[in-house]
């Protein structure tokens, strides 16, 4: 019968005084977890009853719709509670001639003052307190003290600065959409996003790669703020932030670094990694290796959407190019240059050979595959190694393919 009223659109009103009330909230919990969403909710009206709900309860219906169902009248001094139970809903908190409509669940524990559940409370005609109110339901800040009210402010705009950071959350998620589909873009282009963004910063013809810039100083700024708080926070509180930014923060620092490596280079920077290197990068690799957690290695797995583990492997690339023209063009310290790009060859094998690179390094266009015709050159005739026969039988083309 209850559920065919909901069907039909009427209003379904659940209500109970003192532990009837409590049952009555219950009660309308089961409903509206068990009806269908689109069906009309129903409204749960309590009288002097005591709290049923825990702070996890009260945190999950905080932010829900479920919350506007309930409507608790009880009178100040005489409604009975526990601090171990926490409010939710909207309370109508009567005095003796006014009433307060309040849905601050702090407020709410602050102003009623009744007794303990544990004691027998006699039962108040809430039927007469009701018809002493005026017609209209105030919220009247005369009947609060100010340290309540004050106190109300600064949750208030705690919660406003929760909604604001949930919302520059999501903006930052929606921006990394943007640059994992411009990283694919680039892919399908030969290039690679790395040297594409290189390229737009050199000649500017695409709104896409200006919607990206505008997009990589935003989730920059977002993540070196967050960086910077978790440094100020105590030790306990540090660890959980950490914890909470491991991921997403490793994926970014994975995803963006190179744009900003491509960006250094391009302005004439040197030796990125020592010099120029953000702080917060570095931070948030150190987190990530501190937890110690062993990256997925399968032989057989697919890498066309890998990142390159280490974000500052285009550092390296740029640094191995500068050397690669010193090679070409001065004659004196040949055998200590040599030995700086013979490093760099078995720094990259070793990341081929542990499958922690991506396979758009050997896009023809990209800056290794620059970097390996002029190297290929350079050593012609007197050096070969693992790697070298990787790269001259062609090898590469299939790297990173699933088996």
């Amino acid at each position: 019968q209850l559920l065919h009223l909901l069907e039909s659109k009427e209003h379904v009103i659940i209500t109970g005084a003192a532990l009837g009330g409590s049952v009555a909230s219950l009660f309308t919990l089961w409903l509206l977890e068990t009806v269908e969403p689109t069906l009309k909710r129903p409204l749960c009206i309590t009288f002097g009853s005591p709290l049923i709900g825990d702070a996890k309860l009260r945190e999950i219906l905080e932010n829900s719709l479920r919350n506007s169902c309930f409507l608790h009248v009880a009178y100040a001094s005489q409604t009975p509670i526990n601090t171990d139970f926490k409010p939710f809903g909207t309370f109508l908190i009567c005095f003796d001639s006014e009433c307060i409509s309040i849905d601050d669940p702090e407020a709410v524990m602050e102003l009623l003052g009744g007794t303990n559940t544990d004691q027998v409370v006699g039962l108040i005609d809430y039927g007469k307190v009701l018809d002493r109110l005026d017609q209209t339901v105030m919220e009247d800040s005369r009947l609060m003290i100010d340290d309540v009210i004050s106190r109300m402010d600064e949750r208030a705009e705690k919660k406003k600065l929760r909604y604001d950071q949930l919302k520059k959350l999501n903006d930052i998620k929606i921006s990394m959409i943007y640059i994992e589909w411009y990283k694919k873009k680039s892919k399908m282009e030969k290039t690679g996003y790395y040297d594409r963004f290189k390229t737009h910063l050199a000649s500017s013809v695409s709104p896409f790669d200006i919607d990206i810039e505008k997009r990589k100083r935003e989730v920059n700024d977002y993540w070196r703020s967050l960086v910077e708080e978790v440094e100020k926070k105590p030790q306990s509180e540090k660890s959980l932030l950490k914890t909470r930014s491991l991921f997403s923060g490793n994926n970014y620092r994975r995803m963006v670094e190179p744009l900003d490596i491509a960006e250094y280079y391009h302005n004439g920077g040197r030796e990125y990694r020592a010099s120029g290197r953000s702080r917060h990068y570095v931070m948030l690799e150190k987190w990530f290796k501190e937890e110690k957690i062993e990256p997925v290695r399968c032989v057989k797995r697919d890498l066309s959407d890998l990142l390159t583990f280490d974000s500052c492997f285009w550092s390296e690339v740029e640094e191995a190019l500068m050397v690669s023209k010193c090679l070409k063009t001065q004659e004196g310290e040949r055998e200590v240059l040599l030995r700086k790009v013979v490093r760099f060859e078995e720094y990259v094998w070793e990341m081929i050979r542990k499958r922690e690179v991506s396979p758009e390094i050997f896009l023809e266009k990209s800056s290794f595959m620059k970097w390996w015709k002029e190297y290929k050159e350079i050593i012609k005739g007197f050096h070969s190694s693992h790697f070298t026969k990787f790269m001259n039988d062609r090898m590469y083309e299939s790297y990173g393919q699933a088996c």
